[in-house]
């Protein structure tokens, strides 16, 4: 597989950036449970292993919807509040308005004001402007690993936290945030792994240049044989 970054990737300069960021404008940053801290762990050592833990399914969707991740149908059911894993990818700061979409961008922070220094440091080949607007993303277009794949959907069974990952003896290096992908319902074998990636549902596929889709757990599952089912009522829409 080639998405196997296990966490984001990130630089000394930027994580210290954030971490002064975050103080000071008081972002909700939670302080991640000893019981996710031990799940993460263990998905990010199995993805540095295998890529994929092997309780997931990456599969092609009809209608060019690219691919999705399922649970696998012999698997046990995952439960609500579990960790499905970090969303990992390269931490960036630029312009916010470049009108450079992806729909492998997951933002962070937004409508931040840099300094004359920071500017430099982090947008060296632009001129400087003191009002120029600039967001912090983790983009996985082109490293990340299987959370990438998650669909969006307005009727979701995951959600993003963003925690801060502390200091600990399970391997995990410390950071101020982190995105983790949590189930917010339990996840039924051979369902659709599904978040909400926007408040507004047909955003999404506009920057992905696809035609809205409701798509919900039950639109794809997973039969025995590993093979995309599809509800009858897709074909209807």
């Amino acid at each position: 597989m080639k998405f196997t970054l296990p966490r984001q990737e990130i630089s000394k300069d930027l994580n210290l950036f954030v971490a002064k960021r975050i103080r000071q404008e008081k972002i909700d940053v939670s302080r991640v449970s000893r019981i996710h801290l031990n799940q993460i762990a263990v998905i990010t050592r199995e993805i540095q292993r295998a890529g994929l833990p092997k309780y997931l399914v990456i599969k092609k969707l009809k209608k060019g919807l690219g691919s999705g991740v399922f649970l696998h149908p012999k698997a046990e059911p995952i439960l609500k509040g579990a960790v499905i894993g970090p969303y990992s990818g390269e931490v960036v700061i630029g312009p916010q308005y470049h009108g450079e979409n992806s729909d492998y961008v997951f933002a962070i922070m937004s409508n931040l004001v840099l300094t004359k220094q920071e500017q430099k440091m982090f947008d060296p080949k632009s001129r400087y402007h003191p009002r120029r607007i600039y967001s912090l993303d983790v983009d996985a277009y082109k490293k990340g690993n299987f959370t990438r794949f998650i669909n969006h959907s307005h009727q979701p069974n995951v959600e993003a936290h963003l925690v801060h990952i502390p200091k600990n003896s399970l391997g995990l290096e410390p950071s101020p945030f982190e995105m983790i992908y949590i189930a917010k319902k339990t996840i039924q074998p051979g369902e659709q792994l599904l978040i909400c990636y926007e408040g507004d549902d047909d955003s999404y596929w506009g920057v992905a240049k696809i035609k809205p889709l409701r798509m919900t757990p039950k639109t794809f599952r997973l039969s025995p044989s590993l093979k995309v089912m599809v509800a009858a009522i897709f074909y209807r829409r």
